[in-house]
């Protein structure tokens, strides 16, 4: 066989999208239902405990983080769905879940046919098996976890031209994870590769309008900072909630790192550089709660 029928005969079957869908089917898959809720549930875990460790409980920042990641959440699921219903795109297993009978064609008038011609009784499952485009695994996840790293970009830093590894490390290990997950629904033959990559791209392109929506760009020099609530509060207002509860500084050099040597500076500067003072500093509140604090211990 020469080379240019070869060619022919592999674009014959470029076109022919029914070899894509004869995969068997795999009954165990790598990431379920299941798992994939667990994974989607660690952004949670991950903004919470950052806050309260690291943070120093501002509610605040809290209430953006986590109403912006379960924005994401509906934006990106309710649009997948949508669109799944919509295109009808087959699985690559949904031969194997139609089981069509022997002999059967397309019809002679439209060259199409229909669900009546599956042998399988589970027409729950058969609808799934045309569910393909686009994959609402990949699309969950990098939602979620590209939340989760431009959160964690954002606190730290990772645009203020300091090359600290760990911070590459922190920020891209949730989207290490997201295209594991894309990677084992191609694997599992649930999807195709393209259902799978348009997901990816889709979650993330909502991931970063949301984000942006309570953020300023990982550029900024305040990008760890939430945008101040849309409802302005009157100075009496301001005042009450200033004195009652405990808020972060504006302006923070660091995130999870003392900048410079703090052998010689006083308390309130080493404090202050940490994030966690946001008036001038009185030595003596702070030595009569540090005596109060040991009484308490002892």
């Amino acid at each position: 066989m020469h080379l240019s029928s070869r060619i022919r005969l592999f674009l014959s079957y470029s076109v022919d999208w029914t070899i894509l869908i004869l995969f068997s089917i795999k009954e165990v898959q790598t990431v379920s239902n299941g798992l994939l809720v667990v994974v989607l549930v660690i952004p949670y875990l991950a903004i919470v405990v950052g806050n309260l460790l690291f943070n120093f409980r501002n509610w605040w920042d809290l209430h953006a983080s986590l109403l912006g990641l379960t924005a994401v959440y509906s934006a990106s699921g309710s649009f997948v769905q949508f669109v799944r219903v919509t295109v009808g795109r087959p699985r690559p297993d949904f031969i194997a879940r139609c089981i069509p009978a022997a002999g059967s064609a397309n019809s002679p008038f439209f060259g199409l046919t229909n669900i009546t011609i599956c042998q399988s009784t589970d027409s729950a499952f058969i609808k799934d098996g045309m569910r393909s485009f686009f994959s609402g695994h990949a699309i969950l996840s990098a939602a979620g976890l590209g939340f989760m790293s431009l959160y964690w970009a954002g606190k730290l830093h990772l645009f203020n031209r300091q090359a600290y590894t760990y911070k590459v490390w922190l920020v891209f290990s949730p989207l290490v994870l997201s295209i594991w997950v894309c990677l084992t629904r191609v694997a599992d033959r649930r999807h195709h590769w393209n259902d799978v990559a348009t997901g990816f791209i889709i979650g993330l392109l909502f991931t970063y309008i949301v984000y942006r929506q309570f953020y300023p760009p990982l550029g900024d020099p305040e990008c760890n900072v939430p945008f101040p609530p849309r409802i302005t509060m009157t100075e009496d207002e301001r005042t009450r909630h200033e004195s009652s509860s405990m808020r972060l500084p504006t302006r923070r050099p660091g995130w999870m790192r003392l900048g410079g040597s703090s052998r010689n500076a006083a308390p309130g500067a080493e404090l202050e550089s940490l994030g966690f003072l946001t008036t001038p500093f009185d030595s003596r509140l702070f030595l009569s709660s540090s005596k109060l604090f040991q009484a308490l211990c002892l």
